[in-house]
């Protein structure tokens, strides 16, 4: 068995890691979405970038979430 993580799924795991920690940055700190002198930069980074690199390594995925969401 290969113990080794391949770079797709590697760089998936980074995008996971990345868009939870900017969640709770999000969620936990004073930080807000959208301000008046970064305009929506940190919501951008935060959360919409490491989203965008999930969707493009897998662009089913968001579909797929949703319908096993509305199959229960």
């Amino acid at each position: 068995m290969n113990d080794t993580l391949s770079p797709r799924r590697l760089r998936a795991l980074i995008a996971m890691a990345w868009l939870t920690l900017g969640s709770l940055v999000l969620l936990l700190t004073p930080l807000s979405g959208h301000s008046e002198t970064l305009g929506w930069t940190p919501a951008f980074w935060l959360l919409l970038a490491p989203a965008s690199v999930l969707v493009a390594m897998k662009p089913g995925l968001p579909m797929a979430l949703l319908a096993s969401l509305f199959r229960r």
